[in-house]
């Protein structure tokens, strides 16, 4: 009726938000007006018809006056309504095609907010980041802010996350005021959409909304979801540029060779080719799945829509909502789908013999025929003769995956409707029913602690084990291969409590509960869950054993680099890409200016908090930023509930880890972290308990807890910003229930 910025000034008050007290003087009746309230000084603001409209913005066309007396406003609503014959105001009107006679001015009237603060809050970071919004600060009136005329500080709010961080010289805002903030602006955004410029100004602590307009440059339609559920046990923090581009070639390969045993169709395969290449990405330092390209692919398998809600309660995956919509495939195909599906998933244990026993040929051959004398090429050589025989037939083990998942379900169901059991007796029933090869690598490190030193021994057991190790799937992760000394630390630490260490190596030798034989559907599902639960323990432990000769053949290379001059030290090359790194063999250039502005790109990622799900509106980017600080939000409450996953009720100390590179003292203690991997194992054994804030029933946490016989909860909502290291606790790993007992 009056133009965007006075009707949305309308909806904004009748919805209860505080916004001046304004008068609206419309075009056609200039001279006739009342003021707002007897304040005494008043913006007086142009609100054209036109105006912060979708098709046109007007930008800084028209006149606005601050700090208006009252027998100024007359004269000031005249210059308003004149603004819209300027030659700024013509030209951009026929640059867009808007006949003069189509723009009539209306004025807004409004009280003045001498404001302490005043800002704008961008409900969709406008780089292009839907999911962060960002608020930027700065002392007195807005206009100084919008101007740039004053030094403003920038909020930068992950609003699933609800968590931010702040680039300025003064933090002008708490926390409660920009959670204040962004609560406002998640109201005003169920009035007028998504995508929102707001302005507001503070005045002795009170929030006032000056305007609001739609943020016409930021669509939506189509975004880029990053999501870090799951993959960040695996890759938890920052993960190098080697490793980054590696696991993006890894996974691109194996979900193409899953989506070619599916659909059987070289077309549809070359149709969906941008999907398969992108199912991970990396921000800032940090890995993710490109989380719509999976829906993608899962949409190419039958049944669909009830597939998809079981991966996602496996994998942790905290939003559910997903485009619906079924892939475009035509009836024949879709059809061919079904078929071969059944016929994958049928073939799933003897596909996971085979590949195991491939497996087995391929790393025996590499350190057969490895030595630190290879040349270049000939490790690269090594390289790609092992990309090309394991990366084609390595997709059987997310159809293993899948048949884990699918199985596990129907056994959970099975027992609490046919035998009334509880989540408690549901986890322990299938912790019990798999042998699982992860804990292979703490056993018989368990056995070499309670021997007598000797190399021959340890040997064997890095030959066997050597890959297994924190953080293992990061390749500038250091292992007991990479580091043999490494070993010598873990059997000392083992040594200190001889007791501990016995008991634990008899716990893991016993002989298994065996449990009653139930109807035949239900051993059915029994069995095919534990061999699924097996062959992925397996493939994981292999997966980290291919992961070691990648590491070795890189370690190797950044020796010969480094006496060549390509780069200033061996770990060096892991600052490159995995393309970079190979084509210095045969095209060999300086790097070393390259590393150090990597290195100082990921010294600014250090400081940016690690969002679990960042949502793009077109291609992912990396942050820059000149300075960040990043609040550590605090959670009060003393009662936390997660996923049950390994019984029992224990009270101890609680340590936080929020870096595992750094040296604690587990012993005793109840870790708290935000996910773990699969060589956390060698820390469980002498925890109380673990708790983490990502991870599922089939996740290695809960898998590895189960088996040690330790509780352990996961999927843990905001648990590392509520719970301190030295604080005392009690958790119940039959229930989920965490309890802060007493403070540090």
């Amino acid at each position: 009726m009056y133009g965007n910025k006075a009707d949305n000034l309308i909806v904004l008050r009748d919805n209860g938000i505080n916004v001046p007290k304004f008068t609206v003087v419309p075009s056609d009746a200039p001279d006739s007006y009342e003021l707002p309230s007897g304040k005494g000084l008043y913006s007086v603001r142009s609100s054209c018809n036109l105006e912060d409209s979708e098709g046109f913005s007007f930008a800084g066309q028209f006149d606005t006056f601050l700090n208006v007396p009252a027998d100024e406003i007359k004269a000031k609503i005249a210059s308003c309504m004149e603004s819209v014959k300027s030659e700024n105001v013509i030209s951009y009107a026929k640059t867009k095609n808007i006949p003069l006679s189509d723009i009539r001015m209306n004025v807004v009237i409004q009280d003045m907010v001498d404001s302490d603060l005043s800002g704008v809050i961008f409900t969709a970071n406008p780089q292009g980041i839907l999911n962060e919004s960002v608020i930027v600060v700065g002392r007195g009136l807005g206009e100084g802010v919008v101007s740039t005329k004053t030094d403003t500080t920038s909020y930068y709010y992950n609003c699933t996350d609800k968590v931010f961080y702040y680039e300025g010289e003064e933090d002008l805002l708490d926390a409660s005021k920009v959670e204040e903030l962004i609560a406002i602006s998640e109201k005003i955004k169920s009035l007028f959409g998504e995508y929102l410029d707001i302005e507001f100004a503070i005045e002795k602590g009170e929030i006032f909304i000056l305007q609001t307009r739609a943020i016409t440059t930021i669509k939506g339609d189509d975004p880029l979801i990053m999501d870090n559920s799951n993959i960040v046990e695996s890759y938890p923090n920052l993960s190098l540029p080697l490793t980054c581009s590696f696991v993006d070639m890894v996974y691109g390969g194996v979900f193409r060779g899953l989506s070619a045993r599916v659909l059987k169709n070289d077309r549809e395969l070359i149709k969906h080719e941008d999907v398969f290449m992108n199912m991970t990405g990396h921000v800032n330092g940090r890995v993710y799945y490109k989380i719509s390209n999976w829906y993608t692919v899962l949409k190419f398998l039958p049944f669909n829509k009830k597939i998809i809600p079981v991966w996602q309660e496996m994998l942790g995956i905290k939003n559910k909502s997903y485009d619906k919509d079924d892939v475009k495939l035509n009836f024949f195909v879709r059809m061919m789908t079904y078929f071969n599906s059944v016929y994958e998933l049928l073939k799933v244990p003897s596909n996971m013999r085979k590949l195991n026993e491939k497996f087995i040929k391929i790393n025996d051959d590499f350190y057969s025929h490895y030595s630190e004398s290879m040349t270049p090429q000939q490790l690269i050589e090594c390289y790609n003769n092992i990309k090309e025989k394991l990366f084609a037939c390595w997709d059987v083990t997310l159809l293993n995956d899948m048949y884990a998942f699918i199985f596990t379900g129907l056994l959970k169901s099975r027992l609490k409707k046919k035998y009334g059991y509880t989540e408690k007796e549901i986890n322990t029933y299938i912790s019990g029913i798999s042998d699982i090869e992860s804990m292979k690598p703490v056993i018989e490190i368990t056995k070499l602690a309670l021997e007598e030193d000797d190399e021959d021994k340890k040997k064997e057991y890095i030959r066997k084990f050597g890959d297994r190790n924190l953080e293992e799937l990061k390749l500038e992760s250091r292992t007991f291969r990479s580091n043999p000394e490494l070993l010598d630390e873990r059997l000392k630490s083992y040594r200190e409590d001889p007791d501990r260490l016995r008991k634990t190596y008899e716990s893991f030798t016993a002989p298994k509960k065996h449990e009653e034989k139930k109807d035949l559907l239900t051993e059915t599902y029994i069995k095919r869950c534990s061999l699924g639960i097996y062959n992925r323990e397996i493939s994981r432990l292999n997966r980290s054993r291919i992961y070691g000769i990648v590491r070795l053949i890189f370690d190797s290379l950044g020796k010969h680099y480094t006496k060549d001059g390509f780069i200033a030290d061996p770990f060096d090359i892991y600052w490159l890409t995995v393309d970079e790194a190979l084509g210095l063999a045969t095209e060999g250039k300086d790097m070393k200016d390259i590393i150090v502005k990597r290195k100082e790109e990921y010294e600014l990622y250090s400081k940016l908090p690690a969002y679990s799900r960042i949502i793009f509106e077109k291609k992912e980017f990396n942050k820059s930023h000149a300075s960040v600080n990043l609040y550590k939000r605090q959670n009060r409450d003393t009662e936390l509930n997660g996923v049950p996953c390994s019984g029992g009720v224990v009270e101890g100390e609680a340590l936080v880890i929020r870096d595992i590179n750094d040296t604690y003292d587990v012993k005793d203690k109840i870790l708290i972290t935000k996910m773990t991997d699969p060589g956390w194992v060698f820390l469980l054994t002498s925890a109380k308990g673990v708790i983490s804030e990502k991870g599922s029933l089939l996740s290695h946490t809960a898998i590895i807890s189960r088996e040690i016989g330790i509780p352990s909860v996961v999927g843990v909502k905001d648990l590392m910003e509520t719970i301190r290291t030295g604080d005392r606790i009690r958790m119940n790993g039959d229930n989920g229930r965490i309890e802060i007992l007493q403070r540090s």
